[in-house]
């Protein structure tokens, strides 16, 4: 946990406070530890589908990828100056059959409509015993409108994984009670307080929701009654 603590304080507490979205601090905070999980397994050939900037590859570069390729749409508003190693057309991968060790999907299932057409495109470029990574979001607001269909319980994901034939599968929640309070507390100060008293009661805020978070205890149930703000998984052909 030293590492991914390191790499969520340079993403974040040296960008100041002032400079970003508590929002972007909390969901980030969630997702860079599952992406520790992968840290510890990931190997092989990877593809980073619907990669944007491809904002873990850095973190998960190791001596046990032999090659990491991004793959998105073209024209995409997040590429910025970073560029996809391939484009696709949104519905062919364009990889090979069984050609790949690990596909990473992160926040990306929810803005697929077809949900089991690109379950069978991963599977279909996975190794035999190849795995998919994915993260998705719950208490989210509506984004890249309006290509934003899914909100997806654990139980929806495994009759997909099921249907798709996949072999075996682990969902776990990102966040539950206190993260999902944590982000609503973000999204109701960045939209409805004063502008101009913002940087005033940003400090605060931030303050209440590190405590929010620091009172988070993991678990891997789901049942009547619970909250998650998101899940992550592996999914494995």
């Amino acid at each position: 946990m030293k590492d991914i603590d390191n790499y969520i304080r340079i993403w974040f507490i040296d960008l100041s406070i002032e400079k970003i979205p508590l929002s972007f601090f909390v969901i980030r905070q969630s997702l860079l530890k599952a992406v520790d999980v992968l840290k510890s397994e990931i190997k092989g050939k990877v593809v980073d589908l619907g990669c944007g900037v491809m904002p873990y590859k850095d973190y998960l570069i190791s001596s046990n990828i032999d090659k990491y390729i991004g793959i998105d749409i073209d024209n995409s508003s997040y590429h910025g100056l970073i560029k996809p190693d391939l484009f696709w057309d949104g519905y062919n991968i364009p990889m090979k059959d069984s050609s790949c060790d690990y596909v990473i999907a992160t926040e990306f299932l929810e803005h697929y409509y077809n949900t089991e057409h690109i379950l069978l495109e991963i599977k279909r470029v996975l190794k035999d015993g190849g795995k998919l990574f994915f993260t998705v979001p719950s208490v989210w607001p509506i984004h890249e409108a309006p290509f934003d269909y899914h909100r997806f319980t654990p139980f929806c994901l495994e009759e997909h994984f099921k249907k798709a034939e996949f072999s075996c599968w682990v969902i776990r929640p990102l966040g539950g009670l206190h993260t999902s309070i944590a982000l609503v507390l973000s999204f109701w100060f960045e939209k409805f307080s004063m502008k101009n008293l913002k940087f005033l009661f940003k400090p605060f805020f931030f303050f209440i929701i590190k405590l929010l978070l620091k009172r988070e205890k993991p678990h891997n149930l789901f049942q009547n009654g619970q909250f998650y703000s998101g899940l992550y998984g592996f999914v494995t052909k």
